[in-house]
């Protein structure tokens, strides 16, 4: 099993659907999770109610359910530990108000 295969939150391993985060203003649909998209709603929850890049966003953050893909390395450090996926014209599975 490969580190990139885990949950970025957890640890534990991700299955073939993922969940990744967006702040419900974004203006382009594709949602940049670095670190990897999540393994369960609970962790997308958790991650929107800690992670101050959604904590600080200025508006509601919305979970998508996602077929998993390989990664990618958006940061450029040589992992492929970083997930990019289109959400448009995906419905939420939840939208949660931060604070």
């Amino acid at each position: 099993m490969r580190t990139e295969d885990l949950c970025q939150l957890c640890g534990t391993l991700r299955t073939d659907v993922v969940y990744v985060l967006a702040s419900v203003d974004q203006v382009n649909t594709m949602v940049e999770m670095y670190g990897g998209a999540v393994c369960s709603l609970r962790c997308g929850r958790l991650t929107a109610a800690v992670c101050p890049h959604y904590t600080e966003a200025g508006s509601p953050i919305a979970i998508y359910a996602v077929p998993r893909h390989d990664r990618v390395d958006l940061v450029g450090c040589d992992l492929d530990n970083d997930d990019e996926y289109d959400v448009e014209g995906l419905d939420p599975v939840c939208v949660l108000t931060t604070c």
